[in-house]
């Protein structure tokens, strides 16, 4: 039984789903598909093939503008804002956490993220994590906070170098 990752669609059962986090259940069921729609936002769900139409997961991207660039001095040169893609929401269902789909979510974001940097340019992936829990799952994938003197932000993201070399050493 494989797991597909695939942009939602009407044939997606949203209402059904539950990750346990109202705010990102409410997203996934009353605005991601109108989000998708006016090109502000894409969600893409993760589900078995066995079960097309039941949601596991679901991750969405955003274009992003990085008006404070990252504490990296690559990018302290450069006119301000910077173009990146933002993570905006992760989202795994109660009865499948604990086995990896964060992960498998994560790693999609980040290849189609390789894909719009080679596109139009990004300078990474952006994330700002719902709590300070979360934080130690985007640290193990070499996030990076985002202004590491503002303690008081959770914001992170990976360097678009890192993105590429994560799916080079998963893809190639």
């Amino acid at each position: 039984m494989s797991i597909i990752i695939e942009e939602v669609t009407q044939q997606h059962n949203r209402k059904a789903f539950d990750c346990g986090v109202t705010e990102l259940n409410q997203f996934l069921q009353k605005q991601a598909r109108q989000k998708a729609a006016k090109n502000i936002s894409k969600t893409y769900v993760a589900y078995r093939s066995s079960a097309p139409e039941m949601i596991i997961g679901y991750h969405t991207l955003t274009g992003y503008s990085v008006t404070t660039p990252p504490a990296d001095r690559d990018y302290k040169k450069y006119p301000h804002p910077l173009s990146a893609v933002k993570l905006a929401r992760l989202a795994v269902a109660r009865s499948q956490q604990g086995f990896g789909l964060g992960e498998r979510l994560l790693i999609d974001a980040i290849y189609r993220t390789v894909l719009v940097a080679q596109q139009i340019s990004a300078i990474g992936l952006f994330v700002d994590p719902m709590t300070p829990q979360v934080i130690p799952f985007y640290k193990k994938y070499d996030f990076l906070p985002a202004d590491p003197g503002d303690q008081s932000r959770l914001e992170m993201w990976l360097p678009i170098k890192t993105c590429i070399d994560t799916v080079d050493s998963l893809f190639n």
